[in-house]
């Protein structure tokens, strides 16, 4: 295979529909069943199902669940990996937990730059620009996301919350509103449903 053919090829295998691995974890994320979602995946794993995408979402809900410890171990499993992007990813989320942002931005940018299109390397980056408060950056990543994730409700849930905090309340309610109809059980469904009235007035 050429090298200009590379990155398309990867862009595919990244960009594709979640395993049903990982359809299973998000389907239990996106309720707030946080525990559930991560054993959901150790089972499968257990069963030989071994995919970096639900390994990444266990980390996401375990993070959720307050249990911090059990998420670096979800996301050390990606750091150790041998995709570049995953590894990349994982080590970005660590550093987030640990609040070395410098480090999580870098990481997430290698993750975006090496992944060709994959919508996780972009949604870990927008969590980052996120936390750093720089919210036109993840907005900017949230909707890359949700654009290569249709089906991942927290790619729009966060892109709608970025456009929030940078006063573009218009896409804001674009992003809000795709969320609650792909999670219309989501535990933030009621946050979102107050800041969508309140912009209506």
């Amino acid at each position: 295979m050429t090298k200009h053919l590379l990155v398309p090829v990867l862009a595919l295998t990244l960009a594709a529909p979640f395993t049903a691995a990982a359809q299973s974890a998000q389907q239990l994320f996106e309720k707030g069943a946080y525990a559930e979602a991560a054993q959901r995946v150790n089972t499968e794993r257990e069963a030989g199902n071994n995919d970096p995408a639900a390994t990444y979402l266990a980390g996401l809900a375990l993070e959720k669940a307050d249990r911090g410890q059990d998420a670096r171990a979800e996301y050390a499993r990606l750091s150790n990996g041998d995709n570049e992007t995953w590894k990349a990813i994982g080590q970005s989320a660590i550093g987030a937990l640990d609040n070395n942002l410098d480090e999580a931005v870098g990481e997430g940018r290698k993750a975006r730059d090496t992944s060709g299109e994959s919508g996780f390397a972009f949604y870990q980056l927008g969590l980052v620009h996120l936390k750093r408060s720089e919210f036109g950056d993840a907005a900017q990543a949230f909707d890359r996301a949700a654009e290569l994730m249709p089906q991942f409700a927290y790619a729009f849930y966060n892109a709608g919350v970025a456009h929030q905090r940078a006063k573009n309340f218009n896409r804001m309610a674009e992003q809000f509103t795709a969320f609650m109809k792909l999670a219309p059980e989501a535990p933030e469904r009621k946050q979102v449903q107050l800041a969508l009235a309140a912009l209506r007035g």
